[in-house]
């Protein structure tokens, strides 16, 4: 049976965009996302969106078409769609459209858990469950769903530390070891995920990251190999612009745009930054 669907707009977002006008020393994740636009498959048919409802999940894939509603499914437990960054992007769904990861608030504490549930966007149906001691975040998928980014905290939620971790849906075992720039291997991972865009295959995740007191950086992250690149952006920008600032591929670069205007083009082989 197929309906329209018809539902309040509830977005939850971390209590922290104050930080962001701020500037910000990093903090907690962006947050999980309930209803309003959700996540879109890569060929803009279906959007798929959660809903909370009476301590568990309703999660639905709705036509873009005609906003029919084509399948729904209810679980217990409170899951959400991940945002990926302030600006309000969103993951969650892989490539190929063969995974649909949705997760719990990051917890923090000695024996805080993350929890994720991935689906089969194509039945709706649970394909796997996963409990992770610890602060975990959502970052990435591979192309395949196969590998699953995550940003796992460290220190308490003000701190800005992160790590950047994959993990394999198949074995739902960590990889070790955090993905960090093999260039820069000592250098500590800090700052809030501003915006974020990728390639539409799914290999590569780019997300602007701002620093208090230095300038941001986008993390570009190869998710086939396990692999990522730190670039800083030499740039002067307040608080309140670097909110604004949005991230589009162009071909071979990645362009830093306030408005109209191009802060940076980051060649998207070498990660050399210019004006």
């Amino acid at each position: 049976m197929k309906r329209t669907l018809a539902v309040p707009v509830l977005v939850v977002l971390v209590a922290g965009w104050s930080a962001l006008g701020a500037g910000g020393a990093g903090g907690p994740s962006p947050g999980i996302k309930f209803a309003s636009s959700g996540v879109l498959s890569r060929d803009g048919s279906t959007r798929y969106v959660a809903l909370y409802a009476n301590r568990g999940t309703v999660v639905e894939s709705v036509r873009t078409r005609d906003g029919s509603i084509d399948r729904s499914v209810y679980f217990r437990g409170t899951y959400g769609l991940p945002f990926v960054a302030f600006d309000g992007s969103t993951g969650g769904l892989s490539a190929d459209g063969r995974r649909l990861v949705l997760s719990t608030w990051p917890a923090y504490g000695r024996k805080a858990f993350t929890r994720f549930v991935v689906l089969d966007p194509r039945t709706l149906r649970i394909r796997s469950r996963l409990d992770l001691e610890g602060a975990f975040a959502f970052d990435a998928l591979s192309p395949s769903g196969s590998v699953m980014y995550l940003t796992r905290f460290l220190g308490g939620p003000g701190s800005g530390r992160y790590g950047v971790r994959a993990l394999s849906l198949d074995t739902k075992r960590l990889y070790p070891g955090a993905i960090i720039d093999r260039r820069e291997p000592d250098e500590k991972m800090t700052g809030q995920p501003m915006t974020r865009t990728g390639s539409g295959d799914g290999k590569w995740a780019y997300t602007l990251y701002s620093r208090t007191g230095k300038s941001p950086f986008v993390h570009a992250l190869d998710t086939v190999h396990r692999r990522a690149f730190c670039v800083d952006v030499p740039c002067q920008l307040s608080a309140n612009d670097l909110s604004k600032v949005r991230l589009r591929l162009d071909g071979a670069h990645v362009l830093v745009r306030l408005g109209h205007r191009v802060v940076a083009r980051i060649d998207r082989q070498t990660f050399r930054v210019t004006g």
